[in-house]
């Protein structure tokens, strides 16, 4: 029998029972593509249920290192009740050496990172840390600070915009040299590691995409990106895209939970529906019949 490791589903209130899941994971299947990923904010470790939820991980995957306010983007499948996670990967959104204002205020290579009183006291100007958290309007609002003991490459990753320029890709404060993939778009999510600098990054090696592999559904914690002219607009760090008509309605300040399926974004508002009607949003959210937004 198989020593198995339990990761509290914490992420991102998985609130919601296991026939919907269940109902989402069977209408996936149909359509070819397995697996649901999940993206946010670890809450709690161990043998903890939320709602009865939990995510089971083999001893093997490389997870001995997370903790409460780390950031991750986890591909899972349900095993009877239960989750069981594919695939779990932890998202830094930057790793480097600290700029620290008089003030107390944070930047790691041009970017500003808010951070909650007292998570950041200890940091000082030169010392490299690992930040944890959620792109929020061109700034990183950390869940967790962590210090870099022996730093061997800055990193950033995130959402970029303005591709299709001949100016360098900026992220946040943080302009991206170097490096820089053939066909980029729009609403991509990038991860780059290289030389940092005080307002950029000397990129050495260049990633895109959140997961492993691409998931039937998503549901992702984050902030909405300010549309583009074009319409266009994303959950910040998902890989998600959408257009609207109506920009005025996006608020890129306030933190959304998103249910995505074959290319439409659902707003889960948790905190103003009944509990009881928590279990139709996965089910709702892959057929279609919950309201995208506009």
């Amino acid at each position: 029998m198989r020593r198995l490791g339990i990761l509290a589903a914490a992420i991102l209130g998985l609130c919601l029972t296991s026939a919907a899941w269940a109902e989402a994971e069977d209408t996936e299947r149909e359509g070819g593509i397995l697996g649901t990923g999940i993206v946010g904010t670890i809450t709690a470790l161990g043998s903890i249920y939320v709602n009865g939820q939990h995510i089971l991980f083999d001893d093997g995957m490389a997870v001995e290192n997370l903790l409460p306010g780390h950031t991750v983007a986890v591909l899972a499948h349900l095993e009877g009740s239960e989750w069981r996670a594919r695939d779990i990967r932890q998202i830094l959104p930057l790793v480097g050496p600290a700029q620290v204002s008089p003030d107390g205020q944070l930047t790691i290579m041009g970017t500003r990172v808010l951070t909650a009183d007292g998570m950041a006291s200890d940091i000082a100007t030169g010392d490299w840390v690992a930040i944890s958290g959620l792109w929020q309007a061109g700034q990183v609002i950390a869940t967790r600070v962590d210090r870099v003991s022996d730093p061997v490459n800055a990193r950033i990753e995130g959402t970029v915009f303005n591709t299709q320029s001949d100016r360098p890709l900026r992220l946040g404060g943080t302009e991206i040299r170097g490096l820089r993939p053939q066909h980029l778009q729009d609403g991509d999510v990038i991860r780059a590691t290289g030389e940092p600098a005080e307002d950029s990054l000397q990129v050495s090696q260049l990633e895109t995409g959140v997961f492993a592999s691409a998931p039937g559904m998503v549901l992702i914690e984050g902030y909405f990106s300010a549309p583009q002219p074009s319409g266009l607009y994303t959950v910040l760090g998902s890989n998600i895209v959408s257009y609207t008509d109506s920009p005025e309605m996006i608020d890129p300040l306030a933190k959304q939970l998103i249910c995505s399926s074959a290319g439409i974004m659902v707003t889960v508002d948790i905190t103003s529906m009944d509990p009881g009607n928590l279990v139709e949003i996965p089910a709702e959210c892959v057929d279609g019949t919950m309201a995208p937004l506009d």
